[in-house]
């Protein structure tokens, strides 16, 4: 008598999410989303940034209150806006091969893992993205209304060169197809905007992704006093919020561009691929510019030179 031989075990799927308490219905929301998807072995990482209180005894229950999924919970103790910090805790802790990314107040549908590991595994691509739904909610979490906001019928790398149009929790990376230069703690620490834009530039730099037509993803907004906004205090006034809001944009856009420069410079052809202007320094910029500067001296003299020995071709 044979038997038969025991089943594969499929890779173990993470999705990693980042929280500084507060939230108490919306994080049940998320991990009942990731709960009801359709991929096992599955896995969830809480990274909870903050002190040992309320919040962070509220946020201990979560795996006892989903005992059919495997969650655990991180604590970063750091102060300030650790947000990339608080991606790549997940990241390392992660155990899975695929690996995501959900916020505590956005939800999955339940094929959505199972779409985008498929995806990837028909087509060999390190990273897969589904469309996501951009709905709108009041406090008590009704629909207020919902568009397909996000929608991209393809993916062009120029266009995320200029913005970015994929949500967080839209795509899943297999790790062990990533390249090395994004394979360690690849969430750039000094961002406290934008550090989920600039992953996705090097991911799409270094990887062609394989895209999912299907909506299986939700960025929730409320209408309501509910917040994302993790670096900005609420003891300030609304001037002093905004003015510390766009110093903080325009600090990480100056972060942004010197790294898609710098990464540009590995290609010859990137610079003008990307319409990178000139004035963008990149990795070595003050060392070539010094060593062309006599070069620029050099031609405007022989373009001097040239134009004399005309004028006195003509005068003789």
């Amino acid at each position: 008598m044979t038997t038969a031989p025991p089943m594969e075990r499929l890779p173990i799927a993470s999705i990693v999410m980042r929280t500084v308490g507060g939230r108490s219905r919306e994080i049940r929301r998320a991990i009942a989303s990731i709960s009801a998807n359709l991929w096992r072995p599955l896995e969830v990482i809480v990274v909870y940034q903050g002190a040992e209180d309320a919040q962070w005894d509220d946020i201990q229950q979560l795996p006892g209150e989903f005992p059919k999924l495997s969650v655990r919970i991180m604590r970063n103790a750091g102060t300030g806006d650790r947000r990339a910090e608080n991606l790549n805790i997940g990241w390392e802790c992660a155990q899975g091969r695929f690996l995501g990314f959900l916020d505590d107040d956005d939800t999955l549908a339940p094929n959505h893992l199972p779409l985008l590991i498929q995806a990837m595994a028909s087509t060999g691509h390190a990273w897969a993205y589904a469309q996501v739904l951009l709905r709108k909610e009041d406090e008590a979490l009704n629909i207020v209304s919902e568009t397909p906001a996000f929608r991209r019928h393809r993916f062009s790398l120029q266009s995320l060169w200029k913005e970015n149009f994929l949500p967080i929790h839209s795509f899943l990376v297999d790790r062990h197809a990533l390249n090395e230069a994004i394979r360690l703690r690849p969430f750039h620490e000094d961002l406290d905007r934008s550090e989920d834009w600039d992953f996705l530039l090097r991911l799409a730099f270094w990887h062609e992704p394989a895209v999912v037509e299907e909506f299986t993803a939700v960025y929730h907004v409320s209408t309501g006093t509910r917040n994302t906004n993790l670096s900005l205090m609420s003891s300030v006034n609304d001037e002093q919020h905004d003015r510390l809001n766009r110093a903080a944009w325009a600090r990480c856009k100056e972060v942004v561009d010197q790294r898609k420069a710098a990464m540009a410079s590995l290609m010859w052809w990137a610079r003008e691929y990307f319409d990178i202007e000139s004035n963008v320094p990149g990795p070595g910029a003050g060392a070539m510019a010094s060593s062309a500067a006599p070069q620029t001296t050099r031609r405007l003299r022989q373009r001097v030179l040239r134009k004399l020995i005309r004028i006195l071709e003509r005068l003789l």
